[in-house]
């Protein structure tokens, strides 16, 4: 269609002035959609930000500084001007390039989801149905619901844009970004499609707007300071009646066959050829050397970038807990890889730089964020590959049924002090799949929820959230001193960003940074 759509949309959403188009080609929105199915191609399409962003700048800021993972410099690697030190430290500043990275790509979709509402609004009824253009509408207004809940949640305080013609759109408060988003999905979610329509799969559905709910009001608190607990509870008991179930195995939900989960609400469709962006949530964790435990044949191999510390590794049973290690040799299938490495023929995978000749030997202790070696950190292959793969074909999961579970235990607990019947039955089948012992509901605490939502959940983008809903974030952690000032719980708006609107404004915690 357009090349600029989504110029347009970075204006509208860092404030410049200059709304100028500037057509690379004879396709505009005049002449494009001629018929159904390019308002269906054209509409479909804002999905592709969704891909973009999950594995990229908005996963580094929700993994990275948080305690399940970092990215530490191993040897000459790694250190990329000491921005992923400065994640994990909590020492970010205003003009840090993911930081700045995140805010684009969210601001990017919420304009093209602007200018897919304007077109479809303008659609002539006589190419697109009347009932199709409603759904599209809706559906999209759902999805940029979505887009405002990660800003919410990551920056707070920002403009809240519904077309493209605003100039220099002014700061909102993180209490309005909220009821924005509670108002949207209230508005439209009976009109989009629901998990049993044909054609619902990787489509934001009731459901998922449900599960987006349940978060929203899990984190009230947080977002406004007022509390919506109750509702919480109302939308996550909503949506265990809508005929989902937990898999047999743990890691059913992200096998490279996964469309036929029981357990997945809403995903990011993948394709190891035609869609396979997402593959760096795979490449990115292992060693150099390591595509030889796939046959991985993506010409992007190994980074040896995001890895695992011992102390987030032991919060789990680490021998019968069936989701921690990964060791192919010894029965173990779980998600992380420490200790001696093997390609398929049971081969020694050699190290190339400090262990150059020598057997990677993965380590979970690390000295710090700076002094390490290639085989520092157990590896997350949450999302594993098939044997021979060029990408990555998983269908990422933003929504899952076992997160609804947590929700509905954490608002129950917090509310009586008592987790709801039905959310420890769930959790204690999370726990049974495991092969762990299950809970009661006097021995599953916050404390205890807080940890097991950490070891089900983990590398899910979740982390940092709930770190902060539980006080955790500004704590002590591996190689993080406590963080005395608050202001950490959200990200600042980008220097970038503040120098294009004169009329955004920054936190106070973090004026004059």
């Amino acid at each position: 269609m357009r090349k600029l759509i989504c110029l347009l949309s970075l204006a509208a959403a860092v404030g410049c002035t200059d709304l100028t188009e500037h057509m690379y080609n004879d396709l505009n929105k005049d002449n494009f959609y001629t018929t159904a199915a390019e308002y269906e191609a054209a509409f479909m399409n804002q999905y592709q930000f969704l891909r973009a962003m999950s594995c990229w700048n908005v996963y580094y800021l929700q993994e990275l500084t948080t305690d399940e993972a970092c990215l530490p410099q191993k040897g000459r690697d790694g250190y990329d001007g000491g921005i992923y030190q400065r994640l994990h430290w909590h020492t970010w500043t205003t003009r840090e390039t993911i930081i700045e990275g995140a805010w684009l790509e969210l601001y990017k979709a919420v304009g093209f989801c602007n200018q897919i509402i304007a077109d479809m609004r303008a659609a002539d009824n006589a190419i697109l149905p009347s009932d199709t253009q409603q759904l599209y509408i809706a559906e999209t207004r759902a999805l940029r619901a979505y887009f405002y809940w990660m800003l919410c949640d990551m920056f707070g305080n920002v403009p809240i844009t519904e077309s493209l013609t605003e100039e220099n759109p002014s700061t909102r408060s993180r209490k309005e970004v909220f009821e924005f988003v509670e108002r949207e999905l209230g508005e439209v979610k009976e009109q989009l499609l629901s998990r049993s329509d044909a054609g619902s799969y990787g489509r934001f559905t009731q459901e998922a707007a449900l599960a987006l709910l349940s978060r929203l009001y899990l984190n009230a608190e947080v977002y406004t300071g007022t509390s919506r607990l109750d509702d919480c509870v109302t939308v996550s008991r909503t949506l265990l009646g809508r005929g989902f179930s937990l898999d047999a195995t743990w890691d059913a939900p992200f096998v490279w066959e996964n469309e036929s989960s029981r357990e997945n609400i809403f995903v990011i469709p993948n394709d190891e050829v035609t869609a396979s962006e997402m593959s760096p949530l795979f490449y990115r964790n292992i060693h150099w050397s390591q595509g030889t435990q796939w046959d991985w044949q993506n010409p992007n191999g190994g980074w040896n970038a995001i890895c695992t510390e011992r102390s987030f590794i032991e919060t789990y049973d680490t021998i019968n807990d069936r989701r921690c290690k990964y060791d192919p040799r010894n029965g173990y299938n779980g998600q992380f890889m420490w200790g001696p490495q093997y390609d398929q023929s049971g081969n020694p995978i050699l190290g190339t730089n400090e262990f150059a000749g020598q057997q990677l030997n993965l380590t979970l202790d690390l000295p710090d964020m700076v002094n390490n070696k290639e085989n520092a950190g157990a590896r997350n292959v949450k999302y594993k590959v098939k044997n021979g793969a060029k990408g990555l074909g998983n269908d990422y999961v933003i929504f899952r049924l076992a997160e609804v579970y947590f929700n509905l235990a954490e608002a129950t607990l917090r509310l009586s002090g008592t987790p709801d019947t039905e959310a420890l039955e769930g959790i204690n089948a999370i726990r049974t799949r495991a092969g762990v012992p299950t809970y009661t509901a006097s021995t599953l605490t916050l404390d205890e929820l807080y940890d097991e939502k950490g070891r089900e959940m983990c590398y899910e983008t979740l982390r940092r959230t709930d770190m902060v809903r539980f006080g955790r974030f500004i704590e002590p952690m591996w190689d993080k001193a406590y963080t005395d000032n608050p202001r950490v719980n959200i990200f600042p708006i980008p220097y970038s960003a503040l120098s294009m609107n004169p009329n955004l404004k920054q936190h106070p915690e973090y004026e004059g940074m």
